[in-house]
């Protein structure tokens, strides 16, 4: 049971997806039958499941609730895309206690206490999938959950996403953005919301002037949609900054070139406080790319503790950008950087775990 998986675009939509393609693969290896019930969606994509297994309530909440509380009880096991269905796990525990219940956690919506229905259905469910690891300890620690109750379940590449099998800058993008040949290409794709306050995209502009003063020549693409009082707020600092003509806020990607604007990249930046997991990130290693990220929430999963990219205080400009002209002196091997993401998070990865998951309860 989901929020939304194909009308709207982020990364809970993504995991979605994912896992919604992924228990379809698995019906013939582990013998089950599964359906999904979206409250926001209209209709499935048929890359990831068929219509006839799909059923979308079009933001109509009464009808979702009680077509998938009877739905519910027609199944083994519920599996609560996000925390907040908890009235229809509760509902179901209530009339079937015996049902098996699955909750799973993306990050900022347990970040602090929950309480109601979202407490119970958390006190209820049999298991919880947290993104990460920073997810699974938070859960622990504000919402006093037991950790053998926790697994952590990390995001994965989006079984359509197109891995890129060369790795060159798309020159469109390069006269569009108008990017010389010696400039170096910090990219952040993100949506850009004046609520959040934790990507960290604003902290990199501040550090910038700093990359000029070292004599790098850049530019910072920015993208994602934003929200008119985010928008205006960064088109403020960027004048402050005077970094009119390093800065491109480039606003929404279409689908069909989100890999170009990885491409055209030398680093992925984004040094968030708050990230779940952040698919992004390994979007970015998947075409290549160095990744450079916080190391004060769920992104640390996506970089596999430093293994896969850089990981930075975001909190401390001085060690943000020592890391920033580290990365950008460095060479990267970009099929080795693909090839080590997906040696953790291909979507094969994810299914096995998913498996895993099922047979476990």
């Amino acid at each position: 049971m989901l929020l939304t998986a194909f009308s709207q675009t982020g990364g809970i939509e993504k995991f979605n997806r994912a896992f919604i393609k992924a228990l379809g693969d698995l019906h013939e290896t582990l013998h089950l039958r599964s359906s999904v019930a979206s409250l926001y969606d209209a209709r499935a994509d048929q890359p990831y499941i068929g219509q006839q297994a799909f059923s979308g309530s079009k933001g109509h909440r009464l009808s979702f609730v009680l077509s998938a509380f009877v739905k519910g009880l027609q199944q083994d096991v519920i599996i609560l895309g996000h925390l907040h269905l908890a009235l229809i796990g509760v509902l179901i525990k209530l009339f079937a206690p015996k049902k098996k219940l699955v909750v799973i956690c993306h990050g900022i919506e347990v970040f602090r206490p929950v309480s109601g229905l979202k407490k119970k259905v958390l006190q209820q469910a049999d298991r919880i999938l947290a993104v990460s690891t920073y997810t699974k300890d938070q859960l622990i620690k504000q919402q006093q959950l037991p950790a053998e109750k926790i697994t952590v379940f990390p995001n994965t590449i989006d079984p359509c996403f197109q891995l890129p099998a060369a790795f060159g800058k798309p020159a469109y993008l390069q006269q569009r953005y108008g990017i010389a040949e010696d400039e170096k290409v910090l990219f952040t794709l993100t949506r850009l919301n004046s609520k959040e306050g934790y990507k960290g995209y604003d902290t990199l502009i501040t550090v910038l002037p700093k990359l000029l003063q070292q004599s790098v020549r850049f530019k910072y693409i920015l993208a994602g949609k934003a929200d008119a009082v985010e928008q205006a707020r960064i088109q403020a600092l960027i004048a402050e900054l005077r970094l009119e003509e390093h800065v491109v806020l480039a606003g929404f990607v279409a689908d069909e070139e989100v890999v170009d604007h990885y491409l055209l990249a030398d680093v992925f930046a984004m040094p968030s406080k708050g990230e779940g997991f952040g698919i992004v990130y390994i979007e970015a290693m998947a075409c290549g790319l160095a990744v450079l990220a916080g190391n004060k929430d769920g992104s640390t999963e996506a970089l596999q503790f430093g293994k896969l990219g850089t990981l930075v205080d975001p909190d401390s400009a001085d060690e943000l950008i020592a890391a920033l002209l580290h990365v950008l002196q460095q060479e990267t091997d970009p099929a080795k950087v693909q090839r080590e993401m997906l040696d953790y998070f291909s979507f094969e990865q994810f299914k096995k775990r998913l498996g895993q998951v099922l047979c476990a309860l």
